[in-house]
């Protein structure tokens, strides 16, 4: 599998559990005590990319250079903030506004690994 499809898939994962996140802060908006929580991903594909380097090698025989980068996974985070009385940090418009850019997010993805399977197939089949 491409590292492109990896990261694509990864990418999905992260913005299939930020839906689930953001549906459980909304459930959660009158809970006493309740931590919003946040999904890390987006950060620590970052950090691998700019941490990673490996040189390509075009025989076996070849020395390998550096070390090939691993695609994270995401993580659910709890948020620290508390901004009412009772404890808890759940702002309903932040949430929903999250969930607009997510679903938005999650679309743009399946589209793109759409067309990177589209791609694969079109090169398996040829042009001809």
């Amino acid at each position: 599998m491409s590292q492109i499809i990896g990261i694509m898939s990864q990418a999905l994962d992260a913005s299939s559990l930020r839906q689930k996140a953001i549906s459980n802060n909304i459930a959660n908006a009158d809970t006493p005590n309740y931590k919003p929580q946040r999904v890390s991903f987006e950060d620590m594909l970052q950090q691998e990319i700019h941490s990673s380097f490996s040189g390509k090698r075009t025989n076996e025989k070849h020395i390998a250079i550096g070390h090939g980068s691993t695609i994270p996974s995401p993580k659910l985070v709890n948020e620290h903030t508390v901004m009412r009385n009772n404890g808890n940090g759940v702002d309903l418009d932040f949430e929903m506004t999250e969930m607009s850019k997510n679903s938005l997010w999650y679309q743009s993805l399946a589209y793109g690994m759409n067309e990177e399977f589209n791609l694969l197939k079109m090169s398996i089949k040829g042009r001809g």
